[in-house]
């Protein structure tokens, strides 16, 4: 960007013309600055974290580079080798991922999905469906200008077969579908607007015709073996309203949707969700993540960062782009119909995963790319164009303006990069010879000195770490001072993000970890205040009580946790234990009652329960529901007959022993 601004500056030719696709992203950044400034967590929003790396700062990156490319990229001829660039990559990047498939390189994030050089199947996803749509795009526009030459036909036609086959092995079902329902949608425009072309129509009714005997096929033999055996195929049979993960996503909007009603005009700023979905929390969730950051799905993740305004901000770069596609003139019927089938997939896999780098990166080049053909064709002017700056004044500006990129470097850049590299350094094994935990201490705290976004990511590897420590062979003093770094930390993390349960939640896990009993408590009642109905919340805010004697506060967290998803099995579990443990024995069997229908029903925790009052009856009543469901289990009635001696039935042991 720096050196563009020089160059802009120096030659008029390089500003970019008038676009409203640059004005609608441009009032779309600055929306989302004004409801992060204003929202739950300004540093948060401006910043994001390590695992995320979005935030304001990405967005304004993304507009630097959509301005960039709007105003160097100004000929037919330079987008052509810009595409066949990226093109080119995503075929080394779809060979990598064949090689992981072949098992010849190992897939990063584990698993049988391909994730070649992203480390997630997801963003290779849909980083394979631009590409799809670019080389369509490419194939057709060399088709056009060289008479239809077979060469070509052979080059892009293999580099499509090898991305749609990399594309389908990520198993990212978002993606698939979305490549599925754009290469419909493109075909289907073709259809009806390219009837003039007779190989373009023919091709168009063979793509249309071909896909849906394809999906009819694919419906009828879901339930196959063959199917069943092949990764994406069997995810993509999965996808039913009653699926664990569109549960899920449809909860999410559930909560998301209360979020918004709160802050309907500007929203809860970036990366605030997790406060919402706290907040909001379902219980019928329990069976899910418990710390959802993004609703997966665009259109209520803008909702809730931008509010309405936000919202309808990004709507209108999508329309503005389909209107400079559609109303300029500068597009031909196959190119329109490519491209919209584009954005549609795009749109698509975003209803059910949210943006990433990659996804933003493409999405940026391809409007950068409609928005300068469009611009050319209606002859807009460029932006500033009378404005001559005098040379000499001109080429200091230049040379000032390239001076300051990497003053912005290390301001913006810098020392986000190195907390990272010194947090891995901190996590990292390190023997006494090597200095031991006093070094790993020291590691931490020069990540922490740089005081950045990635505090928070450092700060939490730092407690979880502390709090597995309390069970380790370091001495008490080694202990004790890792511990007051660690809840000195954690506490600070908490203080700058008060609306966030999860930091008081790890204040009461490192607290309680350490014996600190009181201060746990504290902390856990806390998370439960943003927190009321998170099941996980509830169960060590009652592990506490336990510990401090407190029955009453324990037995009143666990009735709650029960009454919130009575079908939630952990939750009934340790209801009924601690019913069990207080000789509430009506409400305990009519709690229990339910176990008893399933092989689960013989757990440990509910038969130390009753071992400790002798209650050998009710012990027996368990493994025989076992026995009953899984009749071939000897184990299970092994531990039934023992039961049953131990009660003083001695001929039924003997029964179930023969």
């Amino acid at each position: 960007t720096a050196l563009w601004l020089g160059l802009a500056l120096v030659n008029p030719d390089y500003r970019p013309r008038r676009s409203w696709i640059l004005l609608a992203f441009a009032l779309f950044v600055f929306s989302i600055g004004l409801s992060d400034v204003l929202g739950a967590n300004m540093w948060k929003s401006i910043w994001s974290n390590y695992e995320r790396m979005e935030g304001w700062v990405t967005l304004a990156h993304l507009l630097a580079y959509l301005v960039v490319v709007a105003s160097v990229l100004s000929t037919e001829v330079l987008w052509k080798r810009f595409w066949h660039t990226t093109i080119g990559v995503s075929a080394l990047v779809g060979i990598y991922g064949v090689f992981q498939l072949l098992g010849w390189i190992t897939i990063n994030q584990g698993g049988v999905r391909l994730d070649a050089t992203f480390g997630n199947a997801t963003y290779l996803g849909i980083y394979m469906l631009f590409h799809l749509f670019l080389t369509a795009l490419m194939w057709e526009r060399a088709w056009r200008n060289n008479a239809g030459q077979w060469g070509y036909a052979f080059l892009y036609g293999s580099i499509m077969l090898l991305q749609t086959f990399v594309l389908f092995f990520t198993a990212t079902r978002g993606a698939i579908l979305g490549a599925i329902g754009g290469a419909l949608l493109s075909a289907f425009l073709l259809v009806v607007l390219a009837n003039q072309s007779k190989n373009a129509w023919r091709a168009s009714v063979g793509v249309v015709v071909g896909t849906l005997v394809l999906i009819g096929g694919f419906y009828f033999a879901r339930d196959t073996a063959f199917v069943q055996g092949i990764e994406p195929l069997r995810r993509l049979a999965e996808i039913s309203l009653s699926e664990r993960t569109v549960i899920a996503r449809f909860m999410n909007i559930g909560m998301a949707i209360e979020g918004i009603k709160e802050r309907p005009l500007l929203g809860w700023g970036q990366e605030n969700y997790n406060a919402v979905f706290n907040m909001n929390y379902n219980p019928q969730m329990y069976a899910q993540e418990q710390w959802f950051d993004r609703t997966h799905n665009f259109i209520f993740d803008w909702l809730i960062a931008g509010g309405l305004v936000g919202f309808l901000l990004y709507v209108s770069i999508l329309g503005a782009t389909l209107w400079a596609l559609w109303g300029s003139g500068a597009f031909t019927v196959p190119e329109r119909s490519i491209l919209t089938g584009l954005l549609a997939g795009y749109v698509f896999s975003n209803l059910f995963v949210f943006d990433n780098i990659t996804s933003y990166i493409m999405f940026v080049m391809v409007i950068g790319y409609i928005a300068v053909r469009s611009a050319e064709a209606l002859g807009k002017t460029r932006l500033l164009s009378t404005v001559n700056i005098p040379r000499t004044a001109s080429a200091i500006c230049a040379v000032v303006a390239i001076a300051a990129a990497p003053a912005v470097v290390w301001a913006v850049n810098w020392d986000g990069y190195m907390s990272n590299r010194t947090l891995i350094q901190a996590l990292s094994p390190r023997s006494p010879e090597d200095g031991g935990i006093q070094k790993t201490m020291e590691v931490f705290k020069e990540a922490l000195a740089y005081d950045t976004f990635g505090n928070q990511e450092i700060r939490e590897q730092l407690a979880q770490g502390t709090a597995q420590a309390a069970g380790s062979s370091l001495s008490a003093e080694e202990k004790q001072a890792l511990y007051d770094l660690a809840y000195s930390e954690m506490t600070k993390q908490a203080e700058s993000a008060p609306l966030d349960a999860r930091f008081q939640f790890f204040l009461g896990i490192l607290a309680g970890a350490f014996g600190n009993r009181e201060a746990a408590a504290g902390h856990l009642d806390k998370a439960l205040e943003l927190s009321p109905t998170k099941q996980a919340m509830i169960f060590q805010r009652a592990f506490i009580a336990i510990s401090m004697n407190d029955t009453p506060k324990a037995l009143e967290l666990l009735k709650k946790a029960y009454e919130l998803a009575p079908e939630f099995r952990e939750a009934r579990i340790m209801y009924a234990g601690i019913l069990i443990d207080q000789k509430q024995d009506a409400l305990a069997d009519e709690i229990v009652a339910p176990l008893l229908n399933d092989e689960l029903a013989a757990d440990q925790r509910l038969i130390s329960a009753y071992l400790a009052r002798k209650d050998f009856e009710r012990i027996a009543k368990l493994w025989d529901a076992r026995v009953r469901v899984l009749p071939q289990d000897s184990q299970a009635r092994f531990a039934l007959a023992a039961s049953y001696h131990a009660a003083g039935q001695k001929q039924k042991s003997i029964e179930i022993l023969e």
